[in-house]
C-alpha cells in the first residue's frame, strides 16, 4: 500500500516536471536556390508517421502501417527553382538524412504512394502539396533521437514543392534516462511502447548503475473504464518486468505495477505511459 501511495504522488510529480530536452536533430541544408514558403515548430502530441500509402476509407485516412509519435514536430515548405524536379530536391534531403546515420522505414513514389490531395491536406496540412499523383515522393526515417518524414512533388501549374518534418520524440538514451532517476528517483521510460528493446535497454542501464537497488516499473494505462484500465496496465508492467527477467535481472529486483487511469493527466492525449521509480533498501 505505500509503494501505491509513493508511485501515485511520484507519478503526480510527473506531470508537472519539465523533461530532460531531447539531442537536437540533425538541422537539413536547403535545396540551393530553393525558397522557404513556410515554417513552424510545435508540439505534437499525437503525429501520424505513414509507413505505407494512403487511401481514404469512409471519409478516414488509412495507410497499412503508420506510427504514432508524440513529438517536437518542425515543419519547412519550399518551392524549389524553376529547372528541378521532385525528384532532385527529395534526393537532396534523402542524402543528408542517411548521411546523419538515420534508417528508412518506407519509402515511395508515383501512385504508389497514393492520392497526393490526401498527403497535401490530411497528412501535411499544407494545400500547395496538392500536385500530380504520377510525380510524388515520400520517405520516413529513423533517427537516433527522433524521426523525420519527407515529400515532394509537381503541381499541375509545373511548380515544384519540397517538404520536411523534423521530429525530436523526447527520447532518452540509456545514460540520461539514469541521470534523471539519480537526480529525482524517478523517470518517465520514453521509449515505451513504441520501441520495447529501446526500453528495457534503458531500464537495464538504469539496474546497472543502482546494483544494490531495487526498481519499480509503473504502468498508466488510458480507458473508461477503470477496472479495465487496472488490469491492461498490470499486464503490462508485468510484461516489461518478464522482458528484464529474460535479460538476467534478478526478478526481486524489480516490482511492477499498474496503475490504470489514475492519473490520467500523466496519459496526455497518449495511450500508455511507464514510469521507473528507484527504490531504497530498507
Amino acid at each position: 500500500m505505500r509503494l501505491a501511495r509513493k508511485c501515485l504522488w511520484l507519478l503526480a510529480s510527473l506531470v508537472a516536471s519539465v523533461q530532460v530536452a531531447a539531442e537536437t536533430l540533425p538541422s537539413l541544408d536547403p535545396f540551393p536556390l530553393a525558397r522557404e514558403i513556410s515554417h513552424l515548430e510545435r508540439t505534437e502530441p499525437d503525429y501520424r508517421l505513414m509507413l505505407g500509402g494512403v487511401v481514404k476509407i469512409n471519409g478516414l485516412v488509412r495507410s497499412d502501417r503508420e506510427q504514432r509519435l508524440s513529438a517536437n514536430l518542425a515543419r519547412t515548405t519550399w518551392q524549389l527553382p524553376s529547372g528541378y524536379g521532385p525528384e532532385a530536391g527529395f534526393n537532396f534531403l534523402r542524402k543528408q538524412l542517411l548521411d546523419h546515420q538515420s534508417r528508412i522505414l518506407f519509402e515511395c513514389s508515383g501512385r504508389q504512394c497514393g492520392p497526393s490531395n490526401i498527403w497535401a491536406n490530411e497528412i501535411f496540412g499544407q494545400s500547395r502539396l496538392y500536385g500530380v499523383d504520377s510525380s510524388q515522393y515520400y520517405a520516413a526515417f529513423e533517427l537516433d533521437h527522433g524521426h523525420a518524414a519527407v515529400y515532394a512533388v509537381r503541381r499541375g501549374n509545373g511548380r515544384v514543392y519540397l517538404h520536411a518534418d523534423l521530429l525530436s520524440n523526447d527520447s532518452l538514451t540509456a545514460t540520461e534516462l539514469t541521470q534523471l532517476v539519480r537526480q529525482r528517483g524517478y523517470a518517465e521510460v520514453s521509449d515505451w511502447p513504441d520501441s520495447r528493446d529501446r526500453a528495457v535497454k534503458s531500464l537495464l542501464g538504469v539496474l546497472e548503475s543502482f546494483p544494490d537497488s531495487r526498481i519499480a516499473v509503473v504502468v498508466h494505462w488510458q480507458s473508461r473504464d477503470l477496472d479495465l484500465s487496472l488490469s491492461q496496465s498490470q499486464e503490462a508492467a508485468d510484461r516489461l518486468k518478464r522482458s528484464l527477467v529474460e535479460e538476467g535481472v534478478d526478478a526481486s529486483r524489480i516490482s511492477a505495477r499498474g496503475v490504470g487511469a489514475l492519473v490520467p493527466s500523466v496519459l496526455g492525449s497518449r495511450k500508455s505511459v511507464a514510469v521507473v521509480l528507484l527504490q531504497s533498501e530498507e
